[in-house]
């Protein structure tokens, strides 16, 4: 058991010295899901926004964003009309709220570019001399538009996964980009030494269920008397979030004692039975 943990550990480490494994760096919070747009005056208007979560690389690290309207599955992304290339970061719109730095660009587009349906945004985050990150907007609606007739709609309920092709270091051996693709196949069905992970979902504000059901079904194990030669897997690769999850603590004043917070209690009060002392 020891040389398969020390085999994995070697792969662990040579994987996180030259790729930032696809992390939520671009945590985009708008257009929102759903959301409807049409033209005014022959051209669409979408007020594009996300946040910098902290991870690498972090924003004022980008050289350039590039945006694009893209449509189709989340296996089939097709980024068919560039809206902005080559943005600085010096033109979006910069807030702070709620604990988070918010970059903010309204994209505008004619409303010939394509007909109505159902669309998303790619946010290219270029990086000089490291590499790139690709984040997508959620997938919202264009209606009254004078293109060419469509009907994008699509079963796929959130966006793409992100992209994420950066280096760390001064050395790089190989090409490390990530095809979001991968995230769409069923991990019990893939079979490479990197395996893909579907992006955490984000949790609700409720819990309404009561009781529990198995999401997945269970994998297999298989037990070796002796170590192998080879391994079938060496690192599962997990997409970061798309969305932005807010904290903040507790405004309720403690009381000054512990028993008052319930956080201590009597001891003797948790005795179901007495001690008692037997001459032999």
């Amino acid at each position: 058991m020891f040389a398969v943990d020390a085999v994995f550990v070697r792969v662990v480490l040579i994987v996180a010295a030259f790729i930032g494994v696809v992390r939520a760096d671009v945590a985009i919070v708008a257009p929102e899901k759903g959301k409807t747009f049409s033209p005014q005056g022959g051209t669409v208007d979408i007020s594009v926004k996300w946040a910098d979560d902290g991870n690498y690389p972090q924003l004022d690290k980008v050289t350039y964003y590039t945006l694009s309207l893209c449509s189709g599955p989340n296996s089939q992304i097709n980024c068919f009309f560039p809206i902005q290339k080559k943005l600085a970061p010096s033109a979006l719109e910069e807030e702070n709220s709620g604990g988070n730095h918010y970059y903010s660009f309204d994209a505008t587009f004619s409303a010939g570019v394509v007909g109505s349906g159902q669309f998303y945004l790619q946010v290219f985050a270029f990086v000089e001399n490291q590499g790139y990150t690709i984040h997508y907007s959620p997938r919202f609606v264009l209606t009254g538009m004078s293109g060419q007739v469509t009907t994008f709609t699509y079963s796929d309920t959130i966006q793409p996964a992100g992209q994420t092709s950066i280096q760390t270091t001064t050395t790089r051996t190989a090409d490390t980009s990530i095809d979001s693709a991968s995230f769409s196949v069923t991990y019990t069905k893939q079979t490479g030494t990197r395996r893909f992970a579907p992006m955490q979902s984000k949790p609700g504000t409720r819990v309404t269920a009561t009781s529990w059901s198995r999401k997945y079904p269970t994998s297999a194990v298989t037990y070796y008397s002796t170590f192998r030669k080879s391994l079938d897997q060496l690192t599962t690769i997990t997409p970061g979030i798309s969305y932005l999850i807010t904290s903040d603590f507790n405004y309720a004043t403690p009381a000054p004692m512990p028993s008052d917070n319930g956080g201590w209690y009597n001891p003797s009060k948790r005795l179901s039975l007495t001690a008692r002392k037997i001459s032999l």
